[in-house]
């Protein structure tokens, strides 16, 4: 079982701020990332993923900076998660060279997460009734954490430090 932390660093970001955005952007990157993980076939075939239902237990988040969500994803090994963390990072140089040109303005930064959300939303229902492509999940996905200046970050569960209470 893997566990997946996804962090960021609010005083860092545009908006110098966490915008509630940001928290939906996130736990919409967790839940993407689990897809493809969940939907990854070597040959690349498109299938529907199930719901995330029980297969993905948040189990911390820290409403701090930076912020962080934990998560456990039930039934992915640690191996399949890092292989397509790895492949979601080949695009990550594209989307930053992308967002540092097109966000000049506050607003464009706003309307960008916005587009990020609807994106992720209609890429997840696709998922869920018909499958997709894992490299379109990796690139949105990549996308996301790029312009959320979030890292992702996979580790195995027997590593994973228990959290304070």
């Amino acid at each position: 079982m893997a566990v997946v932390n996804i962090r960021m660093d609010t005083r860092n970001s545009v908006a110098k701020a966490l915008l509630p955005q940001d928290i939906e952007l996130n736990i919409l990157a967790i839940e993407l990332f689990y897809y493809a993980c969940a939907s990854w076939h070597p040959k690349g075939y498109m299938t529907a993923a199930d719901d995330i239902g029980v297969s993905v237990q948040v189990d911390q988040i820290t409403f701090s900076n930076p912020f962080d969500i934990w998560a456990f994803f039930k039934g992915i090994p640690v191996g399949l998660a890092t292989e397509v963390l790895d492949r979601t990072l080949y695009y990550r140089v594209e989307i930053e060279r992308r967002s540092a040109e097109a966000a000049k303005v506050h607003q464009s930064l706003i309307s960008d997460k916005l587009d990020n959300l609807r994106k992720a939303n209609e890429l997840r229902n696709e998922l869920l009734s018909s499958g997709t492509d894992p490299d379109e999940v990796t690139r949105l996905l990549a996308q996301i954490l790029s312009d959320q200046g979030a890292t992702l970050e996979v580790r195995d569960v027997s590593q994973r430090k228990s959290p304070l209470r």
